[in-house]
């Protein structure tokens, strides 16, 4: 993922939600009484998922540390661990720069990965073989329509069939509404895009036809509406031009209270952010086309400007529940196709963060390398907010949408999305499949919330629940945990402030 935001804009929008901070601490929300008991309702509504449905982008493989770990036997265990039902070959911005027969960057056109490949291992697609086989996932294979052709890239789809590998999804480019070359140049707008993808989607489904296929979008809900008119336009101008495409491809990200590090804005902001995304994004997308969410997180501060002014945060479980929280809500979209977090393997960031793959970027991942004090592929607050939903998924589940009868918010800012208002701190969905049925709770609250269970949960007898202190930061801080605690219920469950249950009727 590599961002460019003018300076201007961003920071304008900096100033203005900054600006309102303030009152937003101290608004009146409309939540209920500490001491109330809530009543959860099930939707009416359902709609059927299989466990390839949540997963983790292949990332980051940039530095010659990162891509020797993802040889690493004890890596390969720790995302094993974290039960993604996909994984995202090859990545995002680096698959567009990967030669798939060497493993290797292309180091030249536009100097992206200049001089990367020092030191550092390939991947080859039989390495990323072993992974899927290791981890059980489905690939996701982010094909390169940058610096690569069609033929080379079927060739590349025949070679990872041959490996063992299901041709299932096929994701064309990544983010190619960003303004660097060679994006501007191949695909000036998003129809020129479309136009060019019709004729590879035409091929692709003669060789492939069980394979869907997917498109890049831009969510223009945040920071990438700052990128300028190419980035704006984008969007009409792909769904108007495109054929026969399954889906269209989003990144969301949010960054929440850079400044100090706000707890109530750090958990709710994952709500906050797909609420923006569902308001002003979605409504675009054409009947029929699901939505991929190929890469979604919280995000902070980068090298390049103006992330650069920005603190470098630290991956806490506020942040595990805000991520939890979004991803939950993809679930219960039936839009969505599929959500994939950025990213499986990431170090502390620091001061020198950045982007290009030398350093940290300030983006969370399951499982840490190691860098920055960072435990070695410890386990970190996403690992343990998003391995129990990840493990909760079978095929052909059955998802219905959990709501509370009174609202528990608390006032939140996000720099971006720009918002200061309520964010809501309670999420749940159910999950029925094979005559079993789970439900799976986030309070992202700092209060205890007692519950009455709806009839499909009346009969739950235990609940897994986990929780920790806001501020804890697993793999990060030594000492640091989430607790794991089994614990009996009897139509109703009460969930400890900040922590996720999976109900078990």
């Amino acid at each position: 993922m590599r961002k460019n935001i003018s300076r201007r804009a961003f920071t304008l929008g900096a100033l203005g939600a900054g600006a309102a901070y303030s009152v937003a601490r101290t608004a009146p929300v409309g939540s209920a009484k500490p001491d109330s008991i809530f009543r959860l309702t099930a939707d009416a509504a359902t709609h059927t998922v299989d466990r390839d449905f949540f997963g983790v982008n292949g990332a980051r493989i940039i530095s010659a540390q990162n891509a020797r770990q993802w040889h690493d036997p004890a890596f390969r265990d720790a995302l094993a661990a974290a039960r993604p039902g996909l994984l995202r070959v090859q990545g995002g911005t680096t698959s567009q720069w990967i030669d798939w027969r060497t493993g290797l960057f292309q180091e030249g056109d536009g100097g992206e990965f200049a001089a990367r490949n020092d030191g550092r291992p390939p991947l080859l697609l039989s390495d990323w073989a072993e992974l899927v086989r290791h981890t059980g996932a489905t690939p996701v294979f982010d094909l390169n329509v940058a610096h690569s052709t069609i033929d080379d890239q079927l060739d590349m789809l025949r070679e990872a069939r041959r490996l063992g590998m299901p041709v299932r999804y096929v994701e064309l480019g990544n983010e190619l509404w960003i303004s660097m070359r060679p994006y501007t140049e191949l695909y000036p707008t998003g129809a020129d895009y479309a136009r060019v993808m019709n004729e590879w989607i035409a091929v692709i489904r003669r060789e492939f036809p069980q394979a869907r296929i997917g498109v890049a979008g831009v969510d223009d809900s945040g920071m990438f509406a700052l990128m300028g008119e190419r980035a704006t336009s984008w969007n009409g101008l792909l769904f108007s031009t495109i054929r026969d495409a399954d889906a269209v491809t989003l990144h969301p990200y949010w960054i929440v209270d850079p400044v100090a590090a706000d707890i109530g804005s750090t958990a709710g902001g994952g709500a906050v952010a797909w609420a923006r995304l569902a308001e002003h994004v979605l409504p675009q997308v054409p009947a029929g086309m699901e939505v991929w969410y190929t890469e979604y997180n919280q995000m902070g501060r980068e090298a390049a400007p103006p992330l650069s002014l920005l603190p470098a945060p630290q991956q806490t479980w506020a942040v595990g529940l805000s991520v939890a929280a979004f991803t939950l809500r993809t679930l219960q979209d039936p839009r969505t196709g599929m959500a994939v977090m950025h990213c499986a393997l990431n170090g502390a960031p620091a001061v020198d963060t950045g982007g290009g793959g030398t350093t940290n970027q300030a983006l969370h991942a399951l499982i840490s390398d190691g860098s920055g004090g960072s435990e070695l592929f410890g386990r970190t607050a996403l690992h343990r907010a998003l391995s129990p939903i990840y493990a909760s998924m079978a095929d052909g589940t059955e998802v219905r949408a959990l709501r509370l009868d009174a609202a528990v918010q608390t006032p939140a800012a996000l720099i971006t999305p720009a918002y200061v208002g309520p964010a809501e701190l309670f999420t749940g969905v159910e999950l029925a499949a094979g005559g079993r049925t789970t439900a799976v709770l986030v309070n992202a609250s700092d209060r205890a919330l007692r519950i009455t269970l709806p009839p499909s949960l009346i009969g739950a007898r235990d609940a897994t629940v986990y929780a920790a202190a806001p501020t804890s930061a697993p793999a990060f801080v030594p000492g640091d945990t989430v607790s794991e605690t089994r614990t009996a219920i009897s139509g109703s469950i009460e969930l400890p402030p900040y922590s996720e249950a999976i109900v078990n009727a």
